[in-house]
């Protein structure tokens, strides 16, 4: 028997009735088996059928050539019940796996099927080093999604990923199990070549399942869950309303506002909400400013929150949307234990072990008190690196244009204030997960570049005379400078979590160059 390809599904353990997992809308009619078997229930139709939307190009009067030609898919589902005792207390359990044809698998729920069940099978079935391809997310304010490929199958380190700062959204490979079949791709739903037939698909059915439920992953790939995308609907409308009613009381540790992606706040200085009045508007995003909005007599909604914009002012100061205000949102919620994390619209579970494991790493990196001046709210950070240096010999400033040069990883911005003492500093308001991680990156270019490129150590001497024994000409010493990032908030000196994560990614690396490395947070001015 040749292999073929199948496309498998899992129905939630709840899902007792398999129709019950089919959309409202769907055009699936239920179709008799021979024998009329227990365990089996088929649904089939036309998935869609319509006008191809290539028509709008003609026009209206010649549209009519057209009458009586469609485009359409057909669809099927077969449902398989499936009976099995659970390993670990030969408990018996009974599951519907949807096997799908066509376009069949559209007409199913999401919110009634397993989410990440085909990626769980292929990491049981395919083994250190049988993967051909992955798509990763790496899940930050700007979600960044990649796919790398190999030519020929390998383990999951030939392929350069940091899995610590990634979620696995999908994996290809070669089963190392040649009776479970051949290629197989795992995401939310299972691709699969093997031999199977209608006959045979009972025990394939058990062969999948039994595998979805198998833990032999956490030898073989020990990172994968530390962060889990929510797909359950169920869920995430539960987090969105825990998020309100925290909103709503007032109860906003943990949750902010800042920009979706990186800014330059040298030219965008103010920000106010669609419904707010006509001020001026605020030089930060700040939380406690939308939820003045609103009170008893007009209460806040997730329908505010979805359908709000956060408004910025152009150069000519006029405002116009930017972002709507849920999309600037990051929420970091511990609930029964777990960490859930907003970020980008989207709602992550975090490994208990993982926060941990990360939250030990970030406690380690010195915290360094500079000496700095206190940071005023509204302060652009040009502004308080030049007043940082006033009156003071024993810091330099740098200015992004004073030194310009091209490495590697394109333009290299050397650092913001470097200090008599070699500490080479990099400013930068407390934001988002993005913004920091973008921030912690550039302080890795910078000490790589640094090392590696006697060009960009002559644009510094030159720029600066000053500082010619600070910068040597031949290669410097990783261990005589430190790496400080210096934090500019306004009482909330921590990291969000995906920061976190990056910057004890950045920190390693630049302890094997032999760097030292440190965080500064400045805080605000003291009132009164």
């Amino acid at each position: 028997m040749a292999k073929k390809s199948y496309s498998f599904r899992l129905l939630k353990s709840h899902i007792v009735d398999p129709p019950d997992a089919l959309k409202e809308n769907n055009r699936l009619e239920e179709k008799p088996l021979r024998d009329t078997p227990e365990n089996k229930r088929l649904f089939a139709g036309q998935a869609y059928s319509s006008p191809p939307g290539w028509i709008s190009f003609f026009a209206e009067p010649d549209r009519a050539n057209f009458n009586g030609l469609f485009g359409g898919q057909a669809a099927a589902v077969l449902f398989v019940r499936v009976d099995f005792r659970a390993d670990d207390d030969q408990r018996a359990e009974t599951r519907w796996l949807a096997v799908c044809f066509g376009m069949g698998f559209q007409d199913l729920r999401p919110e009634a099927l397993e989410s990440q069940f085909g990626l769980k099978v292929a990491l049981n079935k395919l083994g250190r080093e049988r993967i051909k391809s992955m798509d990763t997310r790496r899940p930050e304010d700007a979600t960044i999604q990649t796919r790398s490929q190999s030519s020929r199958t390998g383990e999951i380190f030939d392929f350069g990923i940091d899995m610590n700062r990634i979620i696995l959204q999908a994996i290809t490979g070669k089963s190392g199990e040649d009776d479970f079949g051949g290629t197989l791709t795992g995401a939310d739903g299972l691709k699969l070549s093997c031999e199977t037939s209608y006959n045979d698909i009972d025990g394939k059915a058990l062969q999948i399942v039994t595998s979805y439920g198998d833990n032999a992953f956490e030898e073989a790939f020990p990172w994968y869950g530390k962060i889990t995308p929510i797909r359950d609907r169920a869920r995430i409308g539960e987090l969105d309303n825990e998020l309100l009613a925290r909103l709503a009381a007032g109860a906003i540790d943990g949750i902010h506002l800042a920009p979706p992606e990186i800014v330059d706040y040298q030219n965008i200085d103010r920000f106010k909400f669609s419904g707010s009045g006509r001020g001026d508007g605020h030089d930060e995003l700040r939380l406690v400013e939308y939820l003045a909005l609103f009170g008893d007599e007009r209460p806040l909604t997730l329908t505010h929150l979805k359908g709000d914009k956060v408004r910025v002012a152009s150069e000519d100061g006029y405002f116009f949307d930017r972002w709507p205000v849920f999309k600037c949102l990051s929420a970091e919620i511990y609930i029964d234990g777990i960490l859930y994390i907003l970020a980008a619209d989207e709602w992550y579970a975090v490994r208990d072990d993982f926060v941990a494991e990360i939250n030990e790493a970030i406690n380690g990196i010195p915290a360094i008190n500079l000496g700095l001046p206190a940071y005023t709210p509204s302060e652009k950070e040009g502004d308080y690196n030049q007043r940082v240096i006033d009156d003071r010999d024993d810091i330099f400033l740098y200015d992004k244009n004073l030194v310009r040069f091209e490495g590697e990883r394109g333009r290299v911005e050397f650092c913001d204030l470097l200090t008599s003492n070699r500490d080479l500093i990099h400013v930068k308001r407390r934001s988002k997960s993005q913004t920091l991680s973008h921030l912690f990156m550039q302080g890795y270019v910078s000490a790589e570049a640094f090392l590696d490129y006697p060009a960009l150590r002559e644009q510094i001497r030159d720029a600066m005379p000053a500082v010619a024994l600070l910068v040597p000409a031949e290669r410097p010493d990783p261990a005589q400078y430190r790496i400080v990032y210096a934090l500019l908030h306004e009482g909330n000196s921590t990291l969000p979590f995906f920061s976190k994560v990056a910057f004890a990614s950045i920190n390693r690396q630049l302890r094997r160059m032999n760097y030292r490395v440190g965080i500064s947070w400045i805080g605000p001015v003291a009132a009164g």
